[in-house]
């Protein structure tokens, strides 16, 4: 099995290498520093593409050329795609969007992103939508969620302490035991 990873931030490439060293020793890997959409795609189309949670980071206008992308010269021939990614209403933000919003690098973009948008694009450059589904996720806030916190750490890119971060969580989710929000999950096939 062959996978490529394609991640523009460091500190998350550097993770994955570890994580994929470690989980997967016998895949062979190529790793790819840059965004999706400045990525050179090499000769061999994939038979699966994974965009979970990244789309937030690719400005809306870049979508329908990184869609377009896809369906051109990264997807094999009966591939398949599948996306996931948190509906976000930046004008009315549950919980989590207002911990994300306020937690967020400075240097990380975030547009909203939601299924109908996806699957417009998806299916106006050629791939035939598999499978949708809208789910409700709850993280579980009550003491300890120690790796949530780290989560939010990571996001805030070194800006805010693990006290900080903990005393930003309980001032938005309050006494809330979960913190709930959208997710909505998407599956695509190249005809």
């Amino acid at each position: 099995m062959q996978l490529t990873v394609v991640e523009p931030d460091a500190d998350l490439m550097a993770e994955l290498k570890t994580n994929i060293a470690q989980l997967l020793p016998d895949v062979t890997t190529t790793y790819c520093q840059e965004t999706a959409q400045s990525w050179k795609v090499g000769d061999q189309p994939f038979d699966a593409v994974l965009m979970f949670h990244c789309l937030y980071h690719v400005p809306k206008l870049e979508r329908p050329a990184l869609f377009k992308k896809l369906f051109d010269k990264i997807v094999a021939k009966g591939g398949f795609v599948f996306i996931l990614t948190c509906p976000c209403d930046l004008e009315n933000p549950c919980q989590f969007g207002k911990l994300e919003s306020s937690l967020l690098r400075e240097d990380w973009i975030q547009v909203p992103c939601d299924g109908l948008e996806v699957c417009e694009r998806m299916t106006s450059v050629g791939f035939k939508l598999c499978h949708q589904i809208t789910f409700k996720c709850e993280v579980n806030m009550e003491e300890p969620f120690d790796d949530w916190k780290k989560v939010f750490m990571f996001w805030t890119g070194g800006r805010l302490s693990y006290e900080q971060v903990h005393k930003m969580v309980l001032e938005i989710v309050g006494s809330s035991k979960f913190l709930e929000h959208e997710t909505w999950f998407g599956i695509f096939r190249k005809p």
